[in-house]
């Protein structure tokens, strides 16, 4: 088939979106499909120290992938104007399909931004190509769950468009069961709603990666490494990771690591140094190779949302860190999918949001334990073998462009 892929963010930007659709889309090739992705001009705040020096080229072809990159205006931190850029996204991607002159059998998009729907029904106007729409996250929830957004009439204007983009949704993929539901109560059809797992090429056990060694590089081959490895957003809830590690400053054996990049880095940065919580260590976003370096080399790999999130989202990370054996304390709300998943796998422990005593507790527990950090990696790794393997999802998402192409 010829397939088409759209996500706002691709190689070589960091992230769970970029190589999550960069690995489904090498994964579609080796199937034999013809791919091609549209996508946004790499933007230097997602990029290594390294590449956000280099230009990148509008076409290029990576790994048997036709990228096709669309420059636009990519403003950082400020909210509003974030909000425009994804509804101009729709209109630049449209153009650079047009550019194409190609007719598709499928499209799978990447959601949010959410406003990336009218591409879809653009592209179904034009020349009858069907989409799957892919849920990672739902908007406007999670920004009014934590309070980014809070004027009503945008609210209301954005839970119409959501609305209407689950009801003329060729297809639905999201990441949950919680996914499928929320998506019904919303005037979604559970006809054509399925749960597909994200999933991943690159994995320690595949021989593709190198033997972690990011404790020996920063020479604390000594201590249990604590690592939260992802986006430091107001949705992630990251001071309790730090409530809990000033608590910890007697314990010489322990250090935290958060790696990444986002609105309250500068934040975080204050409270470490204003507040001497000398056993955390905050560096800025690293390139795939070696933030997989870092989470394999951790010990105890945390994950953390912020209470007030209702939607069922599930963190882009779990998958690495199940993939690597990683045991995972969640510091999530109880009954949000992350904790379903976590306690179904068994393959962490999940600790309430606000709660820093019981997280500093369940560290010390496991730190205590050697034994029940590696079950409980284990347990991630089998949960992993069986939901999320890139060459099942494949061929979920193949039977879906067949029924789409029939129809």
């Amino acid at each position: 088939m010829k397939l088409l892929l759209v996500v706002a963010y691709f190689v070589p930007e960091i992230g769970s979106a970029a190589h999550i659709y960069f690995d489904l889309a090498k994964a579609f090739v080796r199937r034999g499909h013809e791919v091609h992705v549209i996508t946004s001009y790499p933007r230097s705040f997602n990029l290594s120290i390294t590449d956000s020096k280099l230009d990148f080229p509008l076409e290029e072809f990576i790994d048997g992938i036709q990228v096709h990159r669309c420059k636009h205006r990519a403003p950082r931190d400020n909210i509003i104007m974030r909000g425009m850029e994804h509804f101009i996204l729709p209109c630049f991607y449209f153009i650079s399909y047009l550019r194409l002159k190609k007719k598709f059998d499928g499209c799978l998009i990447y959601i949010p931004p959410l406003p990336l729907h009218y591409f879809a029904r653009a592209i179904k106007i034009f020349d009858g190509t069907p989409s799957v729409m892919n849920y990672q996250d739902f908007h406007p929830q999670e920004l009014t769950d934590v309070g980014l957004l809070k004027n009503g009439l945008l609210i209301k204007i954005m839970e119409y468009i959501e609305r209407q983009s689950y009801k003329k949704a060729d297809y639905i993929a999201v990441l949950s069961e919680g996914g499928i539901d929320y998506i019904v109560r919303r005037g979604g059809d559970s006809s054509k709603i399925d749960h597909i797992y994200n999933s991943s090429l690159v994995t320690p056990q595949d021989g593709t990666q190198k033997e972690p060694d990011f404790k020996k590089k920063e020479k604390i081959e000594d201590k249990i490494l604590i690592t939260y490895a992802g986006i430091l957003s107001p949705f992630q809830g990251l001071d309790n990771i730090l409530n809990a590690a000033k608590e910890l400053k007697e314990h010489k054996d322990l250090i935290f690591y958060l790696v990444g990049d986002g609105l309250i880095k500068d934040h975080l940065a204050q409270r470490i140094m204003a507040e001497h919580i000398s056993n955390v260590r905050l560096l800025s976003l690293q390139p795939r190779d070696e933030y997989l370096n870092i989470t394999n080399s951790s010990d105890i790999s945390l994950i953390s949302l912020d209470d007030r999130m209702k939607a069922p989202c599930i963190p882009g990370k779990m998958l690495n860190l199940m993939a690597g054996k990683k045991p995972m304390i969640a510091v999530v709300p109880n009954d949000c999918e992350t904790a379903k998943i976590i306690k179904s796998s068994k393959s962490g422990i999940v600790v309430i949001p606000g709660d820093s005593e019981k997280l500093k507790n369940t560290i010390l527990r496991l730190k205590n334990r050697p034994y029940l950090l590696k079950k409980l990696g284990e347990n991630g790794r089998r949960f992993f073998e069986k939901n999320m393997s890139i060459d099942e999802n494949i061929l979920i998402y193949e039977k879906i462009f067949k029924r789409s192409i029939k129809k």
